[in-house]
């Protein structure tokens, strides 16, 4: 049993729900990655239920993904299964364990362990930046280039939108500004970088 703290941890908080008598997160090779049941459950049974019901090759086909759930009822309770990637999670309630919290608690479970990459689930990941916008590293050129007196540049290009058409109209009116207020040497340096900006 791998007994990673974080899945010790939410399958805790699950079996300390009214009615959930134990549970325990399995991977698909069968062997049981944390379990919460009581010391009066052989932990043998467990293992052979883990592995017996990973190597069915339906419970596999039925139980894929992250929404996956199965339910088995019988007379004095039942078993709820909610896949977690790679691995499952099985949870054996009483008949009085309220199925609506249950089932609120297992989707906790799913995002507390996709968060930490627990139980055969990957890590989340942090959205990737979007990568800048022509416009965009006009705007910093312009900053870069003129500092304090950027702003009337960044409004000019700002104003011609994104097409790179608009955009070569856009940089001819910064460079006769800057080589009207500022000097010509920067109007030329800074039409330069825009265009090669422009370019790629």
């Amino acid at each position: 049993m791998k007994n990673a703290p974080e899945q010790q941890a939410a399958l805790h908080q699950l079996a300390a729900i009214p009615g959930v008598v134990g549970a325990l997160v399995f991977d698909a090779g069968g062997e049981i990655e944390a379990s919460a049941f009581p010391a009066v459950f052989d932990t043998g049974a467990l293992t052979k239920l883990a592995a017996q019901l990973s190597s069915d090759m339906y419970f596999q086909q039925w139980l894929t993904g992250d929404e996956a759930a199965l339910s088995l009822r019988f007379l004095d309770g039942y078993v709820a299964v909610r896949a977690l990637g790679e691995a499952w999670a099985l949870v054996l309630c009483t008949a009085q364990a309220n199925e609506q919290l249950l089932s609120m608690s297992l989707t906790q479970l799913v995002r507390r362990l996709k968060a930490t990459g627990g139980a055969g689930m990957p890590p989340a990941r942090a959205p990737q930046p979007l990568a800048p916008t022509v416009l965009d590293r006009l705007h910093a050129i312009a900053r870069d280039e003129l500092g304090e007196h950027a702003a009337k540049a960044v409004e000019i290009l700002s104003s011609a939108g994104p097409k790179p058409t608009n955009l070569v109209g856009a940089i001819s009116e910064v460079e006769k500004m800057v080589r009207l207020f500022i000097s010509k040497k920067k109007a030329e340096e800074l039409a330069r970088l825009m265009r090669e900006a422009l370019d790629t």
